[in-house]
């Protein structure tokens, strides 16, 4: 006859076994889903993208990624870009786009570093607390921000992830309103042969080989539009 104390023995070690195998197959799925949320994609090395990470999502938040954001974060890709800084160094910066551009985004930020053009930096915009002015003052390369056109009511193509402005001190934004960044002034003469910038041969051009990039790869050229210029900005 089967003791009871037995039987009690037996069905504590069967508890034990369902419960371990119930947290064993909980972290393996858990495990799974973090990988598979974390995979990178790379392009050529030093050109990756990825899904947002839980740390980049908690940098974004309140910044870039404003409250009553109408874009789901799921629709980000987080980028690693290589580039050649002014000092001729190599440097690993970082963007955020819409995910239909972020192949194409590396690939364009691939032919940048190829040809060697320059770029002063590349970082969130999150590290200027998602502050458009600060961050081109200090000639920031970004893409991503939920925000507005400047003195408009409409919401800017950055806010979906499918803008980028590149080097924008040297490529300034001009309309009737003034001149942004305003340390930017003396790029407003886009004349190399007479500009006074200390960087006046990377300012960007029509037909030149960034805008080529650029347009090969599907984007528009802000310096192209009418009643306004953007040099620095490139949209898909």
């Amino acid at each position: 006859m089967i003791s009871k104390r037995w039987m009690q023995r037996a069905f504590t070690v069967a508890v034990v076994c369902v419960s371990c195998s119930i947290f064993f197959c909980s972290e393996i799925c858990r495990a799974k889903t973090a990988a598979k949320t974390t995979k990178v994609h790379t392009y050529k090395e030093g050109f990756t993208y990825q899904k947002l990470d839980s740390e980049t999502i908690a940098r974004m938040r309140g910044k870039s990624y404003k409250k009553g954001a109408k874009i789901p974060l799921s629709r980000l890709r987080y980028l690693r870009l290589r580039y050649i800084d002014f000092d001729g160094r190599e440097q690993d910066g970082e963007m955020v786009v819409h995910k239909k551009i972020a192949k194409r985004t590396c690939k364009v930020f691939y032919e940048l570093y190829r040809i060697k053009y320059p770029i002063a930096g590349m970082q969130l915009v999150d590290e200027y607390d998602a502050d458009d002015e600060a961050s081109m003052t200090a000639n920031n390369t970004s893409s991503f921000n939920y925000r507005k056109v400047a003195n408009s009511s409409k919401m800017s193509k950055h806010s979906q992830g499918l803008a980028i402005d590149i080097n924008p001190r040297i490529n300034p934004y001009i309309t009737k309103y003034g001149i942004a960044p305003a340390n930017s002034k003396v790029y407003r003469n886009r004349n190399v042969a007479t500009c006074r910038g200390k960087y006046r041969d990377y300012m960007i051009h029509r037909g030149d080989e960034v805008y080529r990039i650029f347009k090969k790869n599907g984007f528009s050229w802000g310096g192209d539009w009418k009643y306004s210029k953007d040099y620095q900005h490139f949209e898909r």
